[in-house]
């Protein structure tokens, strides 16, 4: 199952302000959101996911395709740890205008089937021919008030849908998280999760051993996205104490290659500070070029082609 970096274009206001949030369970070890998707162009704009958290996107649109008058306002991404793996479980939470009859009819029609949920009409799929192999696990789908599409493994969709009925507030970590950001941002990444996890994703050669070392001592990483002019990418890498963040500050600003995306566009930190155990800090790149990255970063590390050929990191999680 691997961590990737998916492309998506959006306009938005702050994250802090989408009602989704709500729906996402405690202890989410990835989540990541964004604004207006147009899922036509599938360039130049950032989230950080894991491939399954990519097959649902795409088994979404084509579920969801029945609908022709379909608006979409905004995306969240979950992958949390289960029996399954340490990010076993994924979800896909949409707001906007749907027939949610007429695509859970549709869903029907090509295999799924028919449940409940304390009294919230579900359909269960198993995977899709085209992804049996890549992808085994049974998924629920379920859309609320013709407003809200809510798609992914069982468990983590029982607690997305225990949080919507019993109208359960954004769980305070994750909001806390989220008012780390700048509130311009269009797109942003939390990931919760120990350095020495989040390494453990890592495919090869995308950082190197001082990288590598500096990153073990990260809790938890906020990367937000702002379009413009130019591109601004800011990031918030919270640390075990004052003296990791303290060194990992000054080994960014003494060599941004640590991160590649500076070493690629031949850019350097903006504003990196330190904030008790926590490193922030911006990079500003013009948007064609940003683009070119990413397309260089598909390019280098894919393992495939087509919708799953974005891979920076795989987590290859025994079933």
């Amino acid at each position: 199952m691997p961590m990737t970096v998916s492309c998506v274009r959006a306009s938005g206001s702050s994250p802090a302000e989408d009602r989704l949030l709500r729906l996402v369970p405690a202890n989410a070890a990835i989540v990541a959101g964004i604004e207006d998707p147009h899922h036509g162009d599938q360039s130049g704009r950032l989230l950080i996911v894991t491939h399954n958290n990519n097959v649902d996107l795409r088994d979404w649109l084509t579920l969801g395709g029945v609908d022709d008058q379909q608006e979409v306002d905004r995306l969240i991404e979950v992958a949390m740890p289960s029996p399954l793996g340490e990010l076993g479980e994924h979800l896909l939470l949409l707001r906007g205008s749907f027939n949610g009859s007429r695509i859970l009819a549709a869903a029907q029609q090509n295999g799924g089937v028919a449940s409940e949920y304390r009294g919230i009409r579900i359909v269960m799929l198993k995977p899709f021919a085209r992804e049996q192999r890549e992808m085994p696990d049974t998924r629920w789908l379920a859309i609320v008030d013709n407003s809200t599409a809510i798609f992914g493994t069982p468990t983590i969709v029982k607690a997305a849908l225990d949080r919507y009925l019993s109208s359960s507030q954004v769980d305070s970590q994750l909001a806390q998280q989220l008012r780390e950001l700048k509130p311009d941002v269009n797109c942003w990444s939390l990931l919760a999760m120990p350095g020495a996890m989040l390494t453990s994703h890592l495919r090869a050669g995308l950082l190197d051993d001082t990288g590598t070392s500096r990153v073990r001592k990260v809790r938890h990483i906020a990367v937000g996205v702002h379009y413009g002019a130019k591109e601004r990418v800011d990031f918030v890498l919270g640390t075990q104490d004052a003296a990791s963040a303290t060194t990992l500050a000054t080994a960014l600003d003494k060599r941004p290659q640590l991160l590649p995306i500076a070493d690629a566009l031949g850019t350097h930190f903006e504003g990196v500070s330190v904030e008790q155990n926590e490193v922030r800090g911006s990079l500003r790149v013009k948007d064609k070029e940003f683009d070119s990255w990413l397309a260089t970063v598909y390019a280098r590390l894919s393992v495939g082609s087509g919708p799953d050929a974005a891979n920076v990191a795989r987590a290859d999680t025994p079933r």
